[in-house]
């Protein structure tokens, strides 16, 4: 089994977060790579032959992000409407537009390089993933299943863009990728946890955390020696059990100074993802530097979450 190291963990760590069971060829891990509840550890990229593989590739399928530009000046953002859009996702818990708990969010964002109004979403297919569990077996049954779930997934992020739109207006999809996939080839599978499908010359995103930057950047060349993969963050630096610890000495009203959160989403649902939870963005950048070019650099100015 081959490693291919862009993180900044030691090798014996990531060798303890592989799957037991999991016969790979290669596995690369980004930046990103933290174990999480999932069998393969978030921000991994797996290469494999063995027949069973489907049971790595469950958990949140087809959980991803969508960027996409208002036709407004991030001047025009309006808290207001902000909290409208609160209301409205509250409305959609368990159906499409369930902007869902964890690490998904939605972020109005604003560039350095221009005065649009930029909107972030990042959500996944919720309840629905359950459906291919038990279906690991079956291989045709999971992978028609799985493809429905990332449908699913990619309605719920155009159901959220669409309530957005109601009280911002039109906007263009900047893109739309998901990160939790598998691409079947000729001999192998390709197992995407954590990581977007990204070819040379093609644009994905990378956002850090709740106040932290996020960049917009493309593919190079090189991006094709991690099967065409790349990282959907920085990752965790600690667990949620962790996180609750160090939530008490942590001071909410300055995040609330520094980024704009309904009142109605308290301090106790955020405490697990806040930004001490995760890792700098330069940092990570600077571990994948020859696979990516950065294109745009976006400042998160409201944030939904925990609904």
């Amino acid at each position: 089994m081959n490693i291919k190291n862009y993180s900044a963990e030691p090798p014996y760590k990531l060798y303890n977060w592989i799957p037991s069971g999991l016969n790979a060829e290669e596995i690369i891990f980004f930046p990103d790579a933290c174990p999480g509840k999932s069998p393969l550890p978030t921000g991994t990229v797996v290469k494999t032959k063995q027949e069973d593989w489907r049971k790595f590739a469950v958990s949140d399928c087809g959980c991803g992000m969508l960027l996409a530009k208002s036709k407004l000046k991030k001047s025009d953002f309006d808290e207001a409407k902000w909290d409208l859009i609160y209301q409205d996702l509250k409305k959609n818990k368990g159906k499409l537009g369930d902007l869902g708990s964890g690490n998904h969010f939605l972020d109005a964002v604003e560039s350095y390089h221009d005065d649009s109004l930029y909107f972030l979403i990042h959500t996944g297919s919720r309840n629905e993933s359950k459906l291919v569990d038990h279906l690991i077996d079956e291989p045709h049954h999971f992978d028609s299943k799985f493809l429905e779930v990332c449908d699913w997934a990619e309605a719920n992020r155009s159901a959220v863009l669409s309530i957005v739109e109601k009280h911002f207006g039109e906007t263009e999809i900047v893109l739309d990728k998901n990160h939790n996939h598998f691409e079947i080839q000729e001999d192998s599978v390709i197992i995407r946890k954590g990581a977007s499908k990204l070819n040379p010359g093609e644009l994905t995103v990378i956002p850090s955390n709740m106040i932290g930057d996020i960049v917009l950047v493309r593919g190079t060349t090189k991006v094709s020696e991690v099967y065409n993969s790349m990282c959907h963050g920085t990752g965790r630096t600690m667990s949620r059990s962790e996180a609750k610890l160090h939530s008490k000495k942590y001071d909410y009203d300055k995040l609330r100074e520094q980024i704009y959160i309904p009142m109605q989403i308290g301090n106790e649902s955020i405490k697990t993802d806040a930004p001490f939870c995760y890792r700098d963005l330069d940092v990570c950048l600077s571990l994948i530097d020859d696979l990516i070019v950065v294109e745009n650099r976006f400042k998160p100015m409201a944030y939904l979450g925990q609904i």
